[in-house]
């Protein structure tokens, strides 16, 4: 099949194909991590003092969705 070629074409061909799946594993990974975020939530809970009241604040991810201060929940 590659008799017609030189040594060069040949390392050429080898090298276009591994590249091409290396970049197509790259980007179905990505895509996959994406998903994965974007589907299994990471909760959790912190609390935040200013002053003299107490704030507790839900995160997913890192990112605060809401806060509500503490006394509210006794």
């Amino acid at each position: 099949m590659m008799d017609g070629l030189d040594k060069v074409e040949k390392i050429l061909i080898v090298t276009l194909v591994v590249s091409a799946t290396a970049m197509l594993l790259l980007a179905g990974l990505s895509i996959y991590s994406y998903w994965y975020v974007g589907t299994h939530h990471d909760y959790g809970m912190k609390t935040v003092r200013t002053g003299d009241v107490t704030w507790v604040c839900l995160t997913d991810h890192g990112t605060t969705i809401g806060c509500d201060t503490v006394e509210e929940y006794r």
